[in-house]
């Protein structure tokens, strides 16, 4: 009896929908999940739960072969990746609408191609401009969402996503000068669990454990961690990292604009997060210049 096996574009299609739904509705679990659990918990329940069931993965599928390469790049891509830029972004949540902390991630790509920049790799010219309009969308939407009447935990929040941001690029070019883990599922579940581990540190050291009470969680704080460990953490990667090894990476960084597209519809239908015009603008000159970005990139040669 043949078993039905789905086509490659139906595995493409539901690889894409994976990342820019899961990954795009990230920040509203946040949202919901912050109106009980303290920010550095819920990312170090997150990823050690998450962590824990990959590794368990590994181990029974006989696939846990650590390599001594493998501990460094777990460190960098644990307190790099998640510990500070998902736990930052986590924070952030509290002080900032979760369109606007999507929006502030767009600079992930920005980061990136001035490190790659610094390092020597000079973008071409459609690349530069993309990154000067995407820098003055940025500029417009801080300018037009803080002013005089914002306060410091807002603009310290502000700082500290681009700051994350620029960390995660920089920890991204790291992983990729670094050797590659045995299996994604393998990186995935040590990055996770480096990463739940610094967050307990951060949260013992915020006092967030003595705010937190298991016995007081709703079902839908329990429904939004499920959702966030399974579908977001144990489906998404694997889908992402699928994508990388079948399609052009031109078009699986697309999840850079499509996930704050995401984000800010998801604040306004459910959240009612408003956006007057300038805002808007704004938003569509950041996604304009990392659209130009990504394109400019899709033909450049990797660095050596």
């Amino acid at each position: 009896m043949n078993l039905y096996k789905p086509s490659p574009t139906a595995l493409i299609i539901i690889s894409f929908a994976a990342v820019y739904l899961g990954w795009g509705t990230t920040y509203l679990a946040n949202h919901f999940l912050l109106e009980e659990i303290p920010s550095f918990v819920i990312g170090c329940i997150r990823f050690g739960l998450a962590g824990s069931l990959a590794l368990i993965w590994v181990i029974v599928r006989g696939q846990f072969r650590l390599q001594k390469s493998d501990i460094i790049s777990a460190l960098i891509g644990g307190l790099m990746l998640i510990a500070v830029g998902q736990g930052a972004l986590i924070y952030a949540n509290q002080f900032i609408a979760t369109g606007m902390v999507a929006m502030l991630c767009t600079a992930l790509p920005l980061w990136s191609v001035l490190l790659e920049w610094c390092l020597g790799d000079r973008p071409p010219v459609k690349t530069l401009i993309g990154l000067l309009i995407a820098m003055l969308g940025i500029s417009l939407l801080v300018g037009n969402t803080f002013g005089e009447t914002t306060g410091w935990q807002q603009w310290f929040a502000m700082g500290l996503v681009l700051g994350c941001t620029l960390l995660w690029a920089m920890g991204g070019w790291l992983l990729g000068k670094r050797p590659p883990f045995r299996s994604n599922w393998l990186g995935m579940a040590l990055q996770m669990l480096v990463g739940s581990c610094a967050l307990a540190i951060l949260s013992s050291l915020h006092n967030d454990w003595e705010k937190f009470s298991w016995q007081a969680l709703s079902a839908q704080s329990w429904w939004w961690m499920v959702y966030l460990v399974l579908p977001v953490s144990l489906g998404v990667f694997p889908a992402y990292y699928w994508l990388l090894r079948n399609v052009r990476l031109s078009t699986v960084s697309t999840f850079a604009f499509v996930n704050p597209m995401v984000a800010l519809l998801l604040g306004w239908l459910v959240l009612d997060e408003q956006l007057n015009t300038s805002a808007l603008l704004a938003c569509a000159i950041t996604l304009s210049g990392v659209v130009l970005l990504i394109l400019g990139r899709s033909r450049r040669k990797p660095l050596n």
